[in-house]
């Protein structure tokens, strides 16, 4: 079972990333589906190295906010907002959903319910986003939540064998407190 709620949404909840939640993660990263569009899933990584390297990071800093992503009990991704800058009141917003549950709008989600943590909870005055420009879903979500385009980074990325260009996002949080009065 994953670990408790931290924030409950219409269909998924943020659950806080446990122990038992390690399998799934090292699964998922390995997933050529999710590895390939998230740069720092280059490498193969075990169970061990997992667990190892989340937690001794997890531990060490407030500098990010990291969930398990679930619908009915069931782990589906991950989203976080990492580095969390608290001088500058920004963030980056990153997110992976599992290949077999992709699709169902849960990456939209869980991004609303961080998004929205963010700027109610830490204060943030702005989050930004990146995706490979080969990643059209993750940048559907990301312009679906009202990020704007801001630039385009020329081959910045590696990815199944070849350079390809990293899209830049933005979204400031009277964007957001707009899109939500409407």
């Amino acid at each position: 079972m994953p670990g408790p709620v931290f924030i409950e949404g219409d269909r998924i909840e943020l659950r806080t990333i446990e122990e038992e939640d390690i399998e799934f993660f090292t699964r998922a990263r390995n997933h050529p589906e999710v590895r390939r569009h998230i740069h720092v899933f280059r490498t193969p990584r075990s169970v061990t190295r997992e667990a190892k390297t989340f937690f001794e990071n997890a531990e060490e800093t407030d500098d990010k906010a990291s969930f398990l992503v679930c619908a009915d009990d069931e782990r589906v991704g991950s989203v976080r907002l990492s580095p969390i800058v608290d001088t500058r009141r920004w963030a980056n917003i990153a997110y992976w959903i599992a290949p077999d549950q992709q699709g169902k709008g849960y990456a939209t989600e869980a991004c609303e319910l961080v998004i929205e943590y963010g700027f109610k909870e830490l204060q943030l005055h702005r989050i930004s986003g990146v995706a490979m420009t080969p990643n059209v879903a993750s940048r559907r979500v990301l312009e679906r939540l009202g990020f704007v385009h801001e630039g385009t980074k020329r081959e910045r990325a590696f990815a199944e064998g070849e350079y390809v260009d990293e899209e830049q996002y933005g979204l400031l949080e009277d964007e957001w407190r707009e899109r939500r009065e409407d």
